[in-house]
């Protein structure tokens, strides 16, 4: 029922519109010193997971080709945490959850646009700090600070406003399955199972939560601060460069259908795990 275009352009919407209305949204209380701990402390974690995914890039893949090298180093780094992380985040942890998602992929934008660009462009990358700070989802992060700060004011949104936010960002997780859905409703089921591509997605939608998980558990900080750390980690891999620079995106397409179906298994499975933590 839906076109190559209208997939992209309703993952735009997503992007650009519902992700930033439900952030937004989510920031509507008041700004408490307990908040404002367990924010760092998710920030904190994230810079550490991808410190870590860097760590391991160097030591992983050394055998592989340089085109699988490449798809399969960027797609350890860049998850989809922003794109269905954030939702699912959302509707397992409530307001709070999508809060301190938000803050969690952070770290993972700055190096989605280093790093990341700098394996598909053969050079080294300065981070482009105008297409990070201006992304829609990291502007309504500024926003709802401004947001949060106004309601320690006793200031508060209009009703209708606050409604219309909450009933658009509402939208996020079903339209993101509706996007996984077209995607794998479209695939070559003869030629999506490289043996490569099986092995890092058991590796990638697997071992990265497993390694939070035990990095976190004795962490002196806050529980809901350690469940969304670990809940991103475990989140399937997205590899949207691959196409644009033409660096084995066949590969690549394998990489993020295999962790996909394999995070159906993985993220309720951390999930359980987490309500235990």
């Amino acid at each position: 029922m839906l076109s190559a275009q209208t997939v992209s352009q309703l993952t735009d919407f997503v992007v650009d519109i519902v992700l930033p209305c439900a952030i937004v949204s989510s920031f509507e209380m008041k700004l408490t010193s307990e908040i404002l701990v367990s924010t760092s402390q998710v920030f904190v974690i994230a810079i550490g997971m991808q410190g870590l995914y860097c760590i391991l890039n160097r030591f992983l893949y050394r055998t592989w080709g340089n085109g699988e090298q490449i798809c399969a180093k960027y797609a350890t780094m860049v998850t989809n945490a922003s794109f269905i992380g954030m939702p699912i985040a959302q509707s397992l942890y409530g307001a709070t959850g999508l809060l301190f998602a938000s803050i969690s992929v952070l770290p993972q934008r700055v190096l989605m646009w280093s790093y990341g660009l700098s394996l598909y462009t053969n050079q080294k990358q300065d981070v482009d700090w105008r297409k990070i700070l201006f992304h829609p989802c990291v502007v309504s992060i500024f926003i709802g600070i401004g947001v949060m700060a106004a309601y320690g004011a006793g200031f508060v949104l209009p009703e209708g406003v606050s409604k219309t936010l909450s009933m658009v960002g509402s939208c996020s997780t079903p339209l993101c399955l509706v996007i996984i859905g077209t995607i794998v409703g479209r695939l070559d089921w003869n030629d999506l199972f490289p043996w490569r591509g099986f092995l890092f997605s058991v590796y990638r939608v697997l071992f990265p939560p497993a390694m939070a998980l035990l990095l976190v558990w004795c962490l002196l900080v806050n529980t809901l601060a350690k469940q969304i750390s670990i809940l991103l980690a475990a989140m399937s891999t997205t590899v949207i460069l691959a196409e644009k620079y033409q660096k084995n995106p066949k590969f690549a397409s394998q990489l993020m259908v295999l962790s996909t179906f394999l995070s159906f298994v993985s993220i309720p499975l951390f999930t359980f795990v987490l309500q235990w933590i």
